[in-house]
């Protein structure tokens, strides 16, 4: 009787242990919520005023970094060490603005069995999964050791868009102390994750498509530094904000007008889509009212569109109205025998073609092999146009690897660069 009494006193515990974790948990959703979600602060109301002006983040980077030591503190086996701490002013570009906000350097030593990446990969991933931001990761060092390193951060209102701001900086490195596995932690493959030791040369334009469904990719993206090109869709949820996220950025922005793939019964937009059989007036009508609901766009590029850009008659309609707007056209190529670059070409419109497609896959590895495909093209031809679209793991490929493409030789470039 007593040892019954013994279990169900043990499963009360283990009851009530369960609650204030729950608690716990709903706690940091709160917090996060109150610091982040709430916050009204636009780092860039200030840019046309002579004034300086000052805005606090220290309550918001200090429930971050209390968030981020809860995620850390779930390994027992992971040796944490503060190695800075402290308030810093972070000047923003753009705007006569001051950023006070909590910095610190934290070093973690992991168990020399764990892979240095992954351990940065695994806290990146829980740290966006607890409404933190993941600003970068790359290799480094930590004293005179290998090192990992990860900047986390949060995001605040600029203008019509986001900026972000570091609040901790993570270097990973291996303690030989330390011991036991992290069986959540996955490997990464060291074949696969190796940097390139050949040096490329030449220039390549990356085209990001289908921008507008969401905002969280292209602002991946465009944190990487690189200079992108970013086609968007009209009339999808956010095709206005990124536009500005883009524009505001420097970065050329494009129309990803839809045009008629070979299978009709695939057409991913409908009546907006410019199609074969339409009349010539139709078909201006379409383009002309597409390019107008995207204000400051450089370009066009087909988005679908195998049959429509195979056909002369469609192709050339579609020219005469982007020539008269002075725009450029890019031939995503998504047919063999596509016709728009020589209409574009005879018709006198500046006009590109892509050379190679890097997400067919969603894999992140497949992605940053198709990513030095690319860069084999650029360096035997002089350059190259490639095309991938603004999705999470491509986001993330990118994120990724954009330190080691940076110092591969390559040069990036507007698709500007390439036109011709």
């Amino acid at each position: 009787m007593r040892n019954t009494k013994r279990k169900k006193s043990s499963g009360n515990h283990i009851v009530i242990l369960a609650i204030v974790t729950i608690l716990a948990v709903l706690a940091v959703a709160a917090g996060m919520f109150y610091a982040f979600g709430r916050s009204d602060k636009d780092v860039l109301d200030n840019k046309d005023s002579q004034e300086k002006k000052e805005i606090s983040l220290l309550d918001e980077s200090i429930e971050a970094q209390r968030v981020l030591d809860n995620i850390l503190l779930r390994k027992s086996n992971w040796q944490l060490i503060e190695r800075e701490h402290g308030e810093n002013d972070v000047r923003v570009t753009g705007a006569n603005t001051s950023v006070k906000i909590a910095q610190r350097q934290l070093a973690v030593g992991i168990p020399a069995s764990t892979d240095l990446q992954a351990a940065g990969s695994w806290l990146q991933e829980k740290a966006v999964a607890a409404g933190l931001i993941n600003i970068s990761g790359s290799e480094s060092k930590y004293k005179d050791w290998p090192a990992y390193k990860v900047e986390i951060g949060l995001a605040v209102k600029a203008g019509s868009g986001k900026k972000q701001f570091v609040t901790d900086t993570v270097y990973f490195f291996h303690n030989s102390n330390l011991h036991g596995e992290d069986k959540d932690v996955k490997e990464v493959s060291k074949e696969q994750t190796k940097p390139e030791s050949k040096r490329y040369s030449g220039k390549l334009a990356i085209i990001i498509d289908d921008c507008g469904y969401d905002m969280s990719s292209v602002r991946t993206l465009l944190n990487t530094g690189l200079p992108f090109n970013f086609a968007v869709l009209p009339y999808k949820t956010y095709s206005s904000d990124v536009l500005e996220m883009i524009k505001s950025a420097g970065r050329v922005a494009m129309l990803h007008l839809p045009m008629e793939p070979m299978d009709r019964s695939a057409m991913s937009e409908g009546s907006s889509t410019i199609c074969t059989d339409m009349s010539k007036e139709k078909i201006l009508s379409l383009t002309r009212k597409a390019v107008n609901s995207l204000p400051g766009v450089s370009g066009v590029n087909n988005h679908q569109g195998s049959k429509a850009t195979a056909d002369a008659a469609t192709m050339m309609t579609v020219l005469q109205e982007l020539k008269n707007q002075g725009l450029f056209f890019v031939d995503s190529r998504t047919s063999s025998k596509s016709v728009a670059r020589d209409k574009a070409v005879a018709m006198g419109v500046p006009t590109a073609r892509n050379d190679i497609f890097l997400d067919n896959s969603s894999d992140v590895q497949a992605i940053r092999k198709q990513i030095y495909k690319a860069m084999e093209m650029a360096e035997k031809n002089g350059s190259a146009v490639a095309i991938c679209h603004a999705r999470p793991n491509t986001a993330k490929a990118w994120n990724m690897y954009a330190d080691e493409i940076k110092n591969s030789g390559i040069t990036i470039v507007p698709i500007t660069e390439l036109l011709y």
